[in-house]
């Protein structure tokens, strides 16, 4: 597993405690840290996503509370919600990660803490809110699509 995918991992643990217990970010991470046998970049890249959905965390549950149609955010599933977030903060503030790998990795560590139901809500939020904060962004079918060269009368 690659050291993102672990960080992501991690930063679900840590989010998810947060939203139960009410600590702030240094408290658990401090906590985390201290009890747990980490890959130390994970955790680091893990920091990162939860210094960011902390502080965005009104504007990120702003967008989650749009596309979460007849859901109330405190009503659904806390792994769901905080997986949630790390997505939409992914998408909305860490460009440099294709919208593709952010939705793959999400798909894929719902279905290791969630059950299949998160993984079809995951699915239809972030692409949502993929079309609205990465238009300009095409998936690896499009890219293909436009790779490919048309015949022309010249030709």
């Amino acid at each position: 597993m690659g050291v993102r995918r672990r960080g992501r991992e991690y930063a679900l643990q840590m989010l998810y405690a947060m939203d139960l217990t009410g600590y702030q970010p240094d408290q658990v991470f401090a906590g985390f840290y201290a009890i747990q046998d980490l890959n130390r970049d994970a955790f680091y890249y893990a920091r990162r996503l939860v210094d960011g959905v902390h502080g965005q965390l009104d504007e990120i549950d702003g967008v989650l509370a749009k596309y979460a149609e007849h859901w109330k955010i405190h009503r659904m599933a806390a792994v769901d919600r905080n997986l949630l977030r790390l997505g939409l903060y992914e998408l909305m503030f860490v460009k440099e990660v294709p919208f593709p790998i952010v939705i793959n990795e999400a798909l894929e560590i719902v279905k290791e803490f969630s059950d299949q139901e998160g993984t079809q809500f995951l699915n239809g939020i972030l692409d949502a809110a993929r079309k609205e904060f990465r238009p300009e962004e095409t998936g690896p079918r499009a890219k293909k699509k436009a790779s490919v060269v048309e015949p022309t009368e010249e030709s």
